[in-house]
């Protein structure tokens, strides 16, 4: 059996963000939730997750992509790291047509305070950490939802 490999980072002062999320459209009401790790000089140095209710992975991922890049260090290099094709437009001008062109436009905000901003789409089970982010995203909506039913 092979090992995972845990990094494809190369750059150590480039700020590495995995980002993953997870949706559950099984109910009727839809829970979303996000997740990232920032790896730094080959060290994970944060950990941030989000969940909501009716929403979807994608806004939840949006939103932890700007909540990184509003943590980051200002005229950093940053680089995300997904498997999630929806996210390649992040930064595009949306159109009357695009998904959360809200959270778009404010992505599109953040990146103007960063020296670059770039994601890369990597295979989710390559590298250990995509899976770990869908698992932290996963739990926390599992969480919500579970405090939500118990209040009912």
């Amino acid at each position: 059996m092979t090992q995972q490999k845990l990094t494809p980072c190369k750059n150590a002062s480039t700020y590495y963000v995995w980002v993953g999320g997870s949706c559950d459209y099984g109910h009727e009401e839809r829970w979303g939730g996000g997740a990232y790790f920032i790896e730094h000089n080959h060290q994970i140095i944060d950990e941030y997750v989000i969940s909501d209710v009716q929403t979807t992975e994608f806004r939840m991922m949006l939103q932890v992509m700007i909540h990184a890049m509003e943590t980051i260090p200002a005229d950093s290099e940053i680089c995300f790291l997904t498997n999630v094709a929806y996210l390649q437009n992040f930064d595009k001008t949306p159109t009357e047509k695009s998904a959360n062109p809200d959270l778009i436009a404010q992505c599109i905000e953040a990146k103007t305070r960063q020296a670059s901003v770039t994601l890369k789409l990597i295979p989710y089970h390559k590298y250990a950490r995509l899976p770990q982010t869908h698992e932290l995203a996963h739990r926390a909506m599992l969480e919500l939802r579970n405090q939500h039913t118990r209040r009912k």
